[in-house]
């Protein structure tokens, strides 16, 4: 860096919202992090409120310069990495027209038909997504639409937008985001001119993009006074991009992240994608391409199968309680997409089965879209999210997978600061964390997966 300001990296989760303050030396000087409060959420809806949005994600900035004892004009950037597709309405001036809708909200049902017969096989070509949801922001887009008028001037605005523009940046994003809305073209790099014109928006609705890592000028008019006239703000990609970035994704070192979601994410090379049928692939910050498959819900699901089978969310009491489970060939399974009820297990067990077959049949989901051929057993992955902290979850993922794991030591924040300009230090592994797959279970676990995967097709 050439000046000798701070950083803040923000990192704009689904569960939380987290904020680290870096330093010229790229040393974390002091953290923020905030549960994110949601006006509803249920495995069909989820909505925020922008104002309590905004006051999480000053309240994360005021905790950490607190903690540091800096104030906010020490702050020389501010970069933001964020959950995909969670978006709302705003008016020329940036003032939110309703809530935000997660990308976990799939009322769009009906708008996401409507694009499925019109776009078809062309939408994973241009924007990356695999299929069609009713979670991406181009259904959600029609889904207002449909209910309310778009006068002139309203606009599209994604979550780390939003944020920017309260930090006094215009209405921009950038090009590893920009696809996820289904808006963006990656071979055309610009908005999508079908989508716009099948969508009946226009690019204007959805801002300038920019390239992750490019500061963007904050303005006078709308930046809060406290902070400095010089601040910039950068736009760092969707948090496993990010997190990818932070922790050293490589060729042979993919990520896998157990959070609200899980994902595995991989590097492809130079090549344009799709690379399979269920990836989401993309532009990878600073060059190349990425492809992840993910499934919607992971330490949610367990959270709530927590909650179902013990009364509260202590997730290294679940973890404990899976790994008393006797487990056998028989034992009940469990489907992560059809949490909210106990019809989410398949077969009876005890409560311990049932804590291991919920760990499990999270990892089976996300093993199931892997590509075959791409793990193999002399590669490590590297996993980040708030699963990586359990030791038993980390070593059945192990057996599940076929592959070494161990817990990142960075994160999306270092990664957002790396593209921010900042020098992160390469911090090694604590010794004696990596998980080796045991390779006595590995008939069992690959009967249990096929077993698992028979019952999800009948089911």
């Amino acid at each position: 860096m050439s000046s000798p300001g701070y950083i803040l990296a923000a990192d704009l989760g689904s569960t939380n919202f987290k904020v680290a303050l870096f330093d010229a030396e790229g040393m974390r000087v002091a953290e923020g992090s905030r549960p994110l409060p949601y006006l509803v959420r249920t495995n069909t809806r989820a909505e925020l409120d922008p104002a309590a949005v905004t006051e999480c994600f000053f309240g994360c900035v005021k905790d950490a310069l607190q903690s540091a004892g800096q104030p906010a004009a020490a702050i020389q950037r501010v970069a933001f990495t964020s959950q995909a597709q969670t978006c709302c309405l705003c008016d020329e001036a940036g003032n939110p027209l309703g809530p935000f809708l997660s990308w976990t909200d799939v009322r769009a049902q009906d708008e996401a038909e409507f694009l499925l017969e019109r776009l078809g096989t062309d939408y994973h070509a241009q924007t990356g997504l695999a299929q069609i949801s009713p979670s991406h922001s181009v259904a959600m887009a029609l889904w207002w639409k449909h209910r309310q008028e778009l006068q002139p001037g309203t606009r599209l605005v994604f979550l780390p937008s939003f944020l920017a523009m309260k930090l006094g940046a215009p209405h921009v994003t950038d090009c590893n985001i920009a696809p996820m809305s289904g808006f963006y073209s990656i071979p055309q790099r610009a908005w999508w001119d079908r989508m716009l014109a099948v969508t009946g928006i226009s690019g204007d609705r959805l801002g300038a993009v920019v390239e992750p890592g490019q500061p963007v000028p904050t303005r006078a008019a709308t930046r809060p006074a406290e902070f400095s006239s010089t601040l910039e703000i950068v736009l760092a990609g969707n948090d496993h991009s990010a997190g990818a970035l932070g922790c050293g994704c490589a060729a042979r070192r993919p990520v896998l992240t157990l959070g609200t979601a899980g994902v595995l994410y991989r590097l492809t090379g130079e090549q344009v994608g799709p690379f399979s049928e269920h990836g989401l692939w993309g532009m990878y910050p600073g060059g190349g391409y990425y492809e992840l498959v993910f499934i919607s819900h992971a330490c949610s699901a367990m959270d709530w199968a927590d909650e179902f089978l013990f009364g509260s969310v202590n997730s290294p009491r679940f973890a404990d309680f899976a790994a008393r489970a006797e487990v056998t060939e028989q034992s009940p399974f469990f489907y992560p997409d059809r949490w909210g009820s106990a019809a989410a297990w398949k077969g009876e067990g005890t409560n311990e089965e049932k804590a291991y077959a919920a760990m499990e049949g999270i990892l089976h989901a996300i093993r199931e879209l892997v590509p075959a051929g791409i793990l193999e057993a002399s590669q490590e992955i590297v996993v980040l999210g708030g699963g990586s902290r359990l030791g038993f979850w980390l070593q059945l993922a192990a057996d599940i997978f076929g592959c070494p794991l161990r817990p990142g030591s960075s994160d999306g924040l270092s990664g957002a600061a790396c593209l921010a300009g900042c020098p992160i230090p390469d911090v090694a592994p604590a010794p004696g964390t990596t998980r080796q797959p045991r390779g006595e279970h590995s008939d069992f676990h690959q009967r249990r997966f096929d077993a698992w995967k028979k019952f999800a097709v009948n089911r």
